[in-house]
């Protein structure tokens, strides 16, 4: 009646369930690539507005009067 069900009798049931137990390890991994991205956006912002409030402000050049020509 159903023929694909003996393709995997050879094979350990126990052995086909691997996610459940390298489910906390990639749970912790996505949670520590998420804390870094944001410790990174965190960090440039910071850069960003300290750039920002040390910056000088160029004043512009002052033109030299120039003699009028004939």
């Amino acid at each position: 009646m159903f023929p694909q069900a003996g393709l995997l009798s050879g094979v350990p049931s126990g052995a086909l369930d691997m996610t459940a137990a390298f489910a906390p390890l990639l749970q912790g991994m996505v949670i520590g690539l998420g804390l870094c991205v944001l410790g990174l956006l965190l960090s440039i912002g910071v850069y960003d507005t300290w750039r920002a409030r040390h910056e000088t402000v160029e004043t512009p050049a002052q033109s030299t009067s120039l003699p009028k020509a004939a």
